[in-house]
């Protein structure tokens, strides 16, 4: 593992972080305003970037494991920037009182590129897998 996908790596960790922290304070923001009103979407909202954005790639760091590579991390990223969206557009309306149609949108277009960030990764893992295969025979 080379130093420099650690740093670009611990780069992501450190912008997942300051994600989760900025959603943390526009929801206490957003609350304040709110007139007691408070939905979970929102309060919770933080919660996306940092677990599903910062933990799993700083465990990958921590245990030593291939890192993805940045095609996968950008789908992935993408997939936990539309739930996070998502989740705070869906928070707003709660604290509005009303609802919209388009909310399926988000964890649909999260699902599809979280999913594609998670074959990109275990592709290249297969491909450095039958690299070093060739290499030993």
């Amino acid at each position: 593992m080379y130093t420099s996908d650690k740093k670009r790596i611990l780069k992501n960790v450190f912008a997942y972080m300051l994600a989760a922290c900025l959603c943390a304070l526009i929801a206490a923001v957003y609350e304040s305003f709110s007139h007691e009103v408070y939905s979970y979407y929102m309060l919770f909202a933080f919660a996306v970037p940092l677990a599903g954005g910062a933990l799993p790639l700083l465990a990958l760091v921590l245990a030593g494991r291939q890192l993805p590579g940045r095609l996968a991390v950008w789908a992935w990223s993408s997939g936990i920037a539309a739930l996070t969206v998502g989740s705070m557009f869906k928070g707003a309306l709660d604290i509005y009182g009303t609802t919209s149609r388009l909310l399926i949108v988000y964890p649909v277009i999260a699902s599809v590129m979280m999913c594609l960030g998670l074959v990109l990764y275990i592709a290249s893992l297969q491909q450095d897998r039958t690299a070093a295969g060739n290499d030993i025979g």
